[in-house]
Formats: C-alpha cells, structure tokens, sequence
C-alpha cells in the first residue's frame, strides 16, 4: 500500500476522532462550575422539621403545674363558634373552617399543648388540622395534626349463610378525649414541644378534614417515666384476654381475622372463627389498641402475650404499653417486639428479667400503640441522604442532558469536585446507619429488614470505584426501579409496616398457667382434617347455592363479597322479600361459555366495562333501557360511561366503579420552580422545557402502557380536540378528519418535539422520587401513592385533567373513566328480581353504605371507586380530592365499543408508535391504520348481520350520537 495513502488514512482518522471527541465535550463546556457540597448543601430537610426546631440553643421546657383552660369562650375573640351544653362551653370548628385562641403563658418556655375534643358523626378518616403559633407554622409537622376517633365492635358477633364469623362492622364512640399534639406520622411517642412566650400567644387551629369540637385546652411540661422497680410476684391469678376480643381502637380498621391454625383459640375445623388481631390492620404508626379486663385480687402481676411479628424480618416492632391510659413506666416505652416466623408466646422483660406490673382490684384497661421513634433518626436520615442523591442526579442530568452516550468519557470530578468523596461519604453514612439498627438484634448476621440499604451502599461503592461511569450510570442514582432512591424508598414504606398478629395477652403470677397450646400430634391430625374439608364445596362457590334464590356472580375478592352479603341479608331482602346467593366469580371471560350452557347467574357484577357489548351483541343480556326506572337510575352516572354498554339504542350494563384519570403534582417541585398548576396541554408543553433543564419530566399515561396504547391513553388529546373515531354511523371510521388528526398530533409531538418520555416503567417511582413530579394517571395510582408513599405525604396534590381550549374559551377536560360494569342476563327466569337487586346496588345509600363499610372494616386502602357520583360525597375520601374526581366526572365518556372497535384500539396505538418511535409520517401512518380498521368493520358488521356482500343492510348507529 502506498505509504501516502497510509498517511492520509491516519490524518483522516485523527481528524474525525478529535471532532468526535469535541463534540462528545461540547455539552458540558461552559457549564458553571459547582462543588459536590454546593450541590447537595441547600437540601436540608431537617431545616423545617421537629428535630431541628427542638435543638435550638434556647430550649427550655416549662416544668410547672399543668394550665388547663376550661372555658374555651375565654380563650376567643369570636364566640359565634361557641355553644353552651350540659357540659359546659363547647367550640365547635367546622369542615375547612378555622378558628383562633388566645392563650396565657406564664413564661417563655417549650410546652405540650392538649386538647379535650369530640369528633361528631359518622366520619370515618379522622379530623386533621393546620395549628399556626403567633401567626406562624413553627415547624412542618404542624401541617398536618391528627385527631382519631374512638371505635368498637359490636357486642355479637355476626356470621354468614355458611356459618363463618364475619369481621364485624365497628361502632363509632362518641365520648371526649383528651389528645397532646403530636407527629400525625407518630415517628414521635411524646408529643410536640412547641415554644410560647411569656404573656398571651395565638393559636390558630385551620380544619383541613372532618369536624371537632373542643372544650378543654392544656399547657403542660413532660412527663417523665420512672425507671421500673423490681418486685417480687407470687401468687396464683390468672387474666387471659382474646385479642380478637379488643374494647376499644382508634383506627377502624384494625380488625380480628380467622385462622384454620390450631395454635390459636378458639379453632374451628369446619368454620372460619375470629381468633387473632389481623397483623394487616394493626401495622401503622400511631394505631392503639385497647383491651378491658378485670382483677379480682389486687397485686403484682408479668404481662405476656401469644404473638407473630413476621412483618420485619430480624428486626422488631415497636410498642408503647399503657395500663389504665399510662404508661407505667419506661421500660414500656417503646418496647421491642420481637421478629418471629410462627406465633410464639413472650413475656414482657428488660435485661432478661421480667417486667412487674401493679394492678388494683376491679375493671383496667391494657392498650398497645406501634411506635416508630427508636428508628426516627434512622428515617430522617434515609430521606435526607435521597433527596441528596436526588439533587446530585438532577445536576449530572444538567451536565450532560438527559440522553446517555455510553461511548462518551468525561472527568466527572473536573465539573463537579468532590464527588467521588460524596459518593464514599454516603456509603459509609448508609453503613452507620445499618450498624446502629443492628444493635436491636445483635444476634443475627444481618438484618432483613435493612436488606434495601446494604443493597443501596454497594451500588453507591460500585459507582464510586469508577467515578467516571457515573455518566452512564446515573439513572441508577434515583430513576427507575432498581435505582439507589427507589431502595431507600421502598425501605421507608418497609419501615411503616409495623404489622402484629395478636392471639392473647394475659396477666400472670405463675408461668405455668399460660396455655401452651395443642400437642404435635394434634396438630398434624387437624391439618388432614383440614385437607379433606377441601374438597368439598366451598363457601361462595358457583355450585353452592340455592336454585330458588336470585343467582348473583361476583368478579371481586371474598372481602368485598362478605360485606355485599351483610348488605344483602339486612336490607335487600327484608325489602323485596327476595333471597340472594352471592358467589366468587371463577373468570369472568366465560360468562358467554356460561351462558351456551344454560349455566349463566341472573346476575354478574363487577366484570370489565368492556364485556358487556361482547355479550350483549350475541344477543345474552338483558336489554335494561326497557326495565322500570331506568332513567332515574342511569343518571346516577356520568352519560357517557353508558356508551360501552349501548348497542343500537339498548343499554346492557349499568356502571359499577369508576377508574377516574387525574393530574398528579409535586406541589413541593412546582412551588419550587415557581410553575403554577396547568391547565391545558399548550401550558404542559411550555413547562417541559424547564422541566428538562432541570433533570425532570411531565408523565402522560401512554408511557405507561407497554406495547398496545388503550382509548385511555390516546382518546383524551383527540377528543379534547374536538376529533372522534365515528361518525353517525360506525361503517367508516372519522380517523382520517382534521380534527382527529390534530389530536393525533398533539399527543405525538409531546413525545417527538417535546421529549416527554415515551417509556416510564413506574410513574408511581418517578413521582416518588421527584423526577417526574407532575403527570395524568388514574385511581389506581392515586390510592397507590396515597397508602404507599408516605414519605412525601402532604408534598402532592391532584388537579383535573390538562385539556385544550376550544372556540368558546372552554377548556375541554375529556378523559375515560370505564373500569367495571354489571349486567343481567337474558335467560334469567327472575328479571324483575334481578332488576330490582340492580337498581337497589346502584342507588346511593347503598354505594355509600358499601363503601364506608369496606374502608371501616378494611383500612384506607380498601377505597370504593364507585360509578356512582352522587355517592362520592359521602365516601370517606379527602374532601378536596372528592371535589376535583367530581369535577373531572363531567368530562368523563368512553369510546363506544362497537363491531371492529377492537381492531381501532390496536391501529391507533400502532399509528401511535410508528409515529412516535420509529419516526413514520403521521399521514401515512393514519391511513394505513384508517384502512385497516374500515375493512375489520365490514368484516364485523358481515358476521354480525348487519351488511352482507359488502351491502349495508342494517345501519348500526354510533352510540355516542344518542348519548351527546
């Protein structure tokens, strides 16, 4: 070869690499220079909390007697509030109202401030407030103070047609109690010390949930636990106390759950009986359970309980043990339950010695309350090194922009000094940590509990050792599911599962007379039993019923099924005089199988809102437009979530849940960015600009559909555009019209021109975390980020759906909402019961008292998405967000489910990705997608009947323009 060539080969070469290189740099050129601390140093989380407010160098905690004010009238300018009972003055605050006292204090010091309240009604989510001190909120947690209320069960326990005990209804209680304000999150066993001046401070109390009512007012210092004196025990009295059997709560939702588990008592083989605290429902922070008993011989007695803790593996639960409303002394602050893996029995002790407990002659109550506060320091600190983590990503994000070149090389401590020290630093912070909790149990290698943070500090040394990947590898710093702050956030929601499963307690004198339980051998002979009971039929079984009652399948969990029943037995059938069989749905896609074989329930309920027209166009539903009272009840739902279930002018569904699309946001990232809530799609757009600089990003729902995009990701931006898939009739589709068009438009260029991210495999993560702090989701994520994120807790908030503004000035908001329907067949020889049971589920006394019932027994996750909307109001849900889903339900339709409407979901979202990730021409690709749905149609409505030889012979209408 020439060496001339060989030359300019090199030349040629080297001149491409150094442009390559050039550019590879050229991003980060010019970008201001910011020291790893500069970056990390202005995130303080601790600045507005608790923890920082009580350090401050002029603490003093007021030690005199109590000040208790009596007469609330006295303590306000305005006494409009004020009514006068048999108990004296009583100030009663209104939902979302406020109220300002005035209080004397003797000098400036810290004191505990308590309330005497009542909380009236029915209100199932207890009260909470916003408490400002001489026109300031001194600290964060003030926020958001809590005031339970006061439950019990009924004195009889009720059971179901098949014999189980079902987990009872609890009763509201109606009595004064006294509250100290303390950390709603309950991370603090003592209440707040909250600093006064000397003379007269205002305290004002703004309601931000539910009502109260106060008639006392205390001031007071701490109290201080002595330490325990030893005491010698003797004697023979024996208290035992069934758990499942418990006073008093105050939370609703802890409940005694049935067991087939013959360590428990009391054990039926052949029967669901209540026989422990569920550990599901006792687990957060804050819940206290309460237990009365009596003693008939005064003295000494050890407290020991039957018990299983499996929620933290090697770690233990913390409980605070009070004996009449006290807690007797320290060593019962606090106290370590200990991890186990089966029910085990312990005895309350401390250094190995067990712990004495004076008890009079007569009624005592015993209460348990999880707390939290020996791992608070431990908490604050996981969440102040991730939003550390969080700001170092947003920055690196700056740096070298949001895409990853994994060919690209950078001296990441050139533009950043000190990170490789502040990646080392937290690590090492990470592993402090993990060695203070093991102290709890030194016996154990390691701590599952804390699998999360050994897992975050490896992959922070990982990156460490190689500093200069951190370009490629910052998504593992906080973005994505496997990242270092998705570890540390899931083990901040580990840390809130305090669960505890309680059998017994009891008060002993003598060890011996504890109840050990059932032999091996017993045990081993009651699982065989239990075998062959499995195979006969069970309870809520299609094949268990009575062919003379009404035949009602349902597509839900047994729990929801138990509650429907109560319902049922109390109050449809004494009313109809008409007997209902409720029975557990095996799948509900072979309803239309059931239905050949003459085996199909008069009614089904809950199935997907989509099944119907599938069934009902094979001609084997009830057509319930026709029935009595139709009207009346179908406008207890949005008019368009009737459009599915419509075929050819019959409605063959009614709506049963409503999966509501919402706007989530960061209230705290957007305050920060100084961006106001939006509310159109034009507004969204000009925000993902700074948003991006920033490291962050807006969320639409397409991202989260792998693969197929559904109507509820690409309908909404259409619609609000004033585009739809069909014109009067369905044998054509309208995708091809300008105004679909520009809804198709609109929707690919947020992701082509605006870059919001096409791919999100966990919104909830990313909202989480911060890096997608604004974005459209649906019910399911709301009830998941409300019961599953308590870190950011009062840090979000929920807003109607971004829309466009049309001609009018109008801003269109339309969005989906169809989840689950329910229907009556066609061969049922009970129509007019069935329509009957129909009608009487859908009402609004009914919805209500359904979904009260499921959050009461079930805890606030069990929450009911109801169709109904004039049911929302009396759900208990947060009463600003019942107002925005009620809002957003005036824009809520579907897109009608017709002959080919399957074919139009899936070349939509094939149009969709075309466009979007394979960079195809938005004309072309709708279409090819118009063609393919059209002939699909044809091929449909042929089948169907309704053309034949490519001749219309039956129009089928469009059952939006009977519904607009």
């Amino acid at each position: 070869m020439n060496p001339t060539y060989v030359l300019r080969f090199i030349l040629f070469s080297l001149t491409i690499w150094i442009v390559f290189i050039g550019n590879m740099t050229v991003q980060v050129e010019g970008a201001e220079q910011q020291t790893a601390d500069d970056i990390v140093g202005d995130v303080n989380l601790l600045d507005e909390k608790y923890s920082s407010y009580i350090a401050s160098d002029d603490f003093k905690v007021y030690n005199g007697e109590p000040i208790i004010y009596n007469n609330v009238s006295g303590l306000l300018s305005d006494n409009s509030l004020v009514e006068n009972g048999p108990q004296g003055d009583v100030l009663k605050i209104e939902p979302l109202s406020g109220v300002e006292l005035v209080v004397d204090a003797p000098e400036t010091a810290y004191y505990q401030i308590g309330f005497e309240y009542l909380i009236e009604g029915n209100q199932v989510l207890p009260s909470q407030l916003e408490l400002e001190v001489n026109g300031e909120i001194p600290f964060y947690e003030l926020r958001n103070v809590v005031f339970e209320s006061k439950w019990k069960n009924p004195e009889e326990l009720s059971k179901d047609k098949y014999g189980n005990e079902i987990i009872p209804q609890p009763i509201k209680v109606d009595e004064w109690q006294t509250k100290f304000v303390i950390d709603s999150s309950y991370r603090d066993s003592d209440p707040f010390l909250i600093q006064l001046k000397q003379g007269e401070n205002k305290l004002n109390l703004r309601l931000t949930e539910g009502n109260l009512s106060i008639k006392q007012v205390v001031l007071r210092g701490t109290n201080e636990l002595a330490n325990v004196e030893m005491e010698d025990v003797s004697g023979d009295n024996y208290i035992e106390i069934e758990a499942e059997q418990h006073t008093y709560k105050n939370d609703s939702a802890i409940r005694a759950a049935g067991a087939y588990n013959s360590d428990l008592t009391p054990y039926n083989i052949d029967n669901i009986v209540l026989n422990h605290i569920d550990a599901g429902s006792f687990k957060t922070a804050g819940q206290k359970v309460t237990f009365e008993f009596d003693v008939e011989e005064s003295g000494y007695y050890y407290l020991g309980s039957h018990y299983d803790q499996s929620s933290k593996p090697d770690f233990p639960v913390f409980v605070n043990v009070l004996v009449d409303g006290k807690i007797p002394y320290q060593e019962l602050k606090d106290y370590p339950i200990q991890y186990t893996t089966s029910y085990q029995t312990m005895v309350f002790s401390h250094n190995q010695k067990q712990l004495p407990i004076y008890l009079e002659e007569g009624t005592h109550t015993l209460s348990l309350q999880i707390s939290m506060s020996p791992i608070k320091s431990t908490i604050e600190e996981v969440e102040q090194i991730s939003a550390e983590i969080q700001a170092l990503s947003l920055e690196l994000t700056n740096l070298v922009g949001p895409s990853v070149d994994k060919n690209r090389d950078i001296d990441i401590e050139q533009y950043i000094p000190g990170i490789e020290d502040l990646l080392i630093r937290w690590a090492e912070q990470m592993n402090t940590l993990y060695k203070e909790v093991k102290e709890f149990n030194p016996s154990v290698k390691e701590i599952g509990a804390f699998s999360s943070l050994v897992i975050a500090e490896k992959q922070l040394r990982s990156i460490a050792e190689d500093v200069d990947e951190l370009v490629v590898r910052k998504n593992e710093l906080s973005t994505g599911t496997n990242s270092i702050t998705a570890h540390l956030g899931n083990l901040l929601q580990e840390m809130n599962n305090n669960g505890i499963a309680i059998d017994k307690l009891y008060f002993f004198q003598d060890k011996n007379d504890i109840d050990v339980g059932v032999g091996f051998v017993e045990k081993q002979w009651n699982s065989v039993k239990r075998l062959f009971q499995s195979f006969g039929d069970q309870d809520y079984s299609v094949n268990n019923i009575n062919p003379d009652h009404l035949q009602v399948w349902v597509n839900r969990p047994r729990q929801y099924v138990e509650i429907m029943q109560q319902l049922i037995d109390e109050q449809f059938t004494p009313m109809t005089g008409m007997k209902v069989d409720l029975s557990l749905m095996p799948d509900q896609n072979k309803l239309i199988l059931a239905n050949a074989a003459g085996e199909a329930p008069d009614v089904a309920l809950g199935v997907n809102y989509a099944l119907p027209f599938e069934v009902a166009i094979r001609g084997a539903l009830l057509d319930l437009s026709e029935q009595e009272g139709f009207e009346e009840v179908s406008e207890l739902f949005p008019k368009g979530m009737h459009i599915p279930a419509t075929v050819q002018g019959g409605v063959y569904a009614l709506p049963d849940t409503m999966n509501f699309w919402v706007m989530f946001y960061r209230k705290d990232i957007l305050d920060r960015l100084g961006l106001p809530v939006p509310e159109t799609v034009a507004q969204i757009r000009t925000y993902l600009p700074e948003l991006q600089r920033k490291g962050m990003n807006f969320f639409y729902p397409t991202a989260g559909m792998p693969g197929m995009k559904i109507f509820a990701g690409t309908m909404p931006i259409i619609y609000q555009n004033g585009g739809r898939f069909y014109g009067e009739t369905i044998d054509r589709t309208l995708l091809n019209e300008n105004e679909t068009i520009d809804g198709v438009r609109d929707l690919t260029e947020l992701f082509t021109i605006y870059n919001a991210p096409y791919d999100v495999p966990s919104f909830y993560q990313q909202f989480r975390d911060g890096s997608i702090p604004i974005g459209i989701s649906d019910y399911y994520m709301y009830n998941l980020i409300l019961n599953a994120a308590p870190e950011i807790a009062n840090q979000w908030e929920i807003a109607l759906v971004p829309g466009v503004e049309n001609e009018d000035g109008e801003i269109e908001r339309w969005s989906t909402g169809g989840a689950e329907s329910n229907i009556i067949f066609k061969d049922t020889d009970k129509k007019d019961a069935a329509w009957e049971f129909l009608k009487w589920w859908a009402s609004t006394d009914v919805q209500v008292a359904f979904g009260n019932s499921l959050q009461t027994t079930y805890g606030e996750e069990y929450m009911w998405n109801t169709a109904n909307v004039e049911a929302y109001n009396g759900l208990p849900w947060s009463t600003s967000h019942k107002e925005v889903v009620l809002q957003q339900a005036e824009w809520i339709t579907e897109v009608p489910r017709v002959p080919g409407s399957y074919m139009l979901e899936r070349e939509l979202s094939n149009a969709y990705n075309s466009i979007v990730l394979d960079g195809e021409n938005l004309r072309t690709a709708i279409d090819l997608a118009s063609k393919r749905v059209n002939r699909e149609t044809i091929r449909k409505l042929e089948e169907f009947g309704f053309m034949k030889n490519g001749e219309l012979i039956e129009p089928y209408y469009n059952p939006e323009v009977n519904t607009e």
